[in-house]
């Protein structure tokens, strides 16, 4: 909650600021269903799967000058994705809570299905076209700073000794304390504004999010190395 609190500060002072110094700046709502990966960049961890989510919340325009506007806002993400890991890379280690015995095969694996929430503000420079009273194209570069406010993950493990195997399993088990506590990236989008009154405005496009932060801790998921969290959205909105 505190987290949230102060996100909400943040874009609040922004739109405080914009408006004092800005000759137009629209204040709006958005919908984003989208489809959410995990990109490990380590031997031994692969990417098991993708998970649909959704983001939701404010977005804020600032024309700072003809075409050319600062945009940002205040989202919550429900996003995730699944990691499969296979033989010794990880075996000395703690992968989620269970230790593997170091004589465990390269047939043993552990694979997780990670349903991660986060508060999102994105910031972006979007440019766009200047068709007056008509549909206009945009397109968008920029980033995001998230912080994570919810993490579960459905555990399976099979860790294989000699002739004998050790299973594990667990569902919903909370991992906020495993994952880390802030992610920032890059954000690239496109897409059209159809004006449907003088002052509103329908927003749609494509958001694809590139993740720069390793989402998992290494001392909790034994030394994996990063793992990025991608994304791709549809923008849908209205802008006042």
């Amino acid at each position: 909650m505190k987290k949230l609190l102060a996100a909400t500060f943040i874009l609040l002072a922004t739109a405080s600021f914009a408006q004092r110094h800005s000759k137009d700046i629209r204040i709006g709502f958005l919908l984003e269903p989208n489809l959410a990966w995990l990109h490990p960049n380590e031997n031994g961890v692969t990417n098991d799967g993708s998970k649909v989510g959704i983001n939701y919340g404010l977005m804020l325009d600032y024309e700072f000058a003809d075409n050319y506007i600062l945009s940002t806002g205040l989202q919550v993400n429900h996003n995730g994705g699944k990691l499969s890991y296979v033989g010794n890379s990880w075996s000395n280690n703690n992968v989620g809570y269970l230790q593997a015995s170091p004589s465990s095969t390269s047939t043993s694996t552990a694979n997780y299905n990670l349903s991660l929430q986060y508060v999102d503000i994105p910031f972006a420079i979007k440019l766009k076209s200047s068709n007056k009273g008509k549909m206009n194209y945009w397109g968008s570069f920029g980033g995001f700073l998230a912080v994570p406010i919810k993490a579960r993950a459905d555990i399976n493990t099979n860790f294989i000794v000699g002739l004998g195997s050790t299973n594990f399993s667990k569902d919903n088990d909370n991992i906020i304390g495993n994952v880390q506590p802030i992610n920032i990236g890059m954000q690239i989008g496109a897409g059209v504004e159809l004006p449907i009154t003088s002052s509103n405005v329908l927003v749609a496009g494509l958001i694809f999010n590139n993740g720069f932060i390793d989402v998992t801790k290494n001392g909790s998921w034994g030394g994996d190395g990063r793992i990025n969290l991608n994304s791709l959205a549809l923008k849908l909105g209205i802008l006042f």
